[in-house]
């Protein structure tokens, strides 16, 4: 994962094939197939078009019938560890004074 940084300091993880990450919020969308809570491995970062996890082997049984979550944005996705608990990144104050 690499970490860009806001005007204000805050932290923006890019997320990369390997990545763990935890789900904020329910998938978007009439049929949600992923919900809040759920965590696996980033398989693919589309860009614009979203990332796919691999919830299967992770937060759910490796004969899941639905392995892999599509196109999830950015915005709703957390870094973690291996237990599936989120990661908080650290803003860099350096930045935050520069502009305070």
């Amino acid at each position: 994962m690499r970490i860009t940084y806001l005007q204000d300091g805050t932290a923006v993880p890019v997320y990369e094939p390997g990545d763990l990450v935890r789900l904020l919020r329910d998938e978007p969308g009439e049929l949600v197939t992923a919900h809040a809570g759920e965590w696996g491995m980033v398989v693919r970062n589309r860009g614009t078009g979203g990332i796919d996890v691999r919830l299967a082997g992770h937060s759910r049984p490796r004969t899941a019938e639905l392995p892999v979550a599509t196109g999830l944005p950015p915005s709703m996705l957390a870094p973690c560890d291996r237990q599936g608990l989120r990661v908080d990144l650290q803003r860099d104050l350096r930045q935050a004074r520069r502009r305070g």
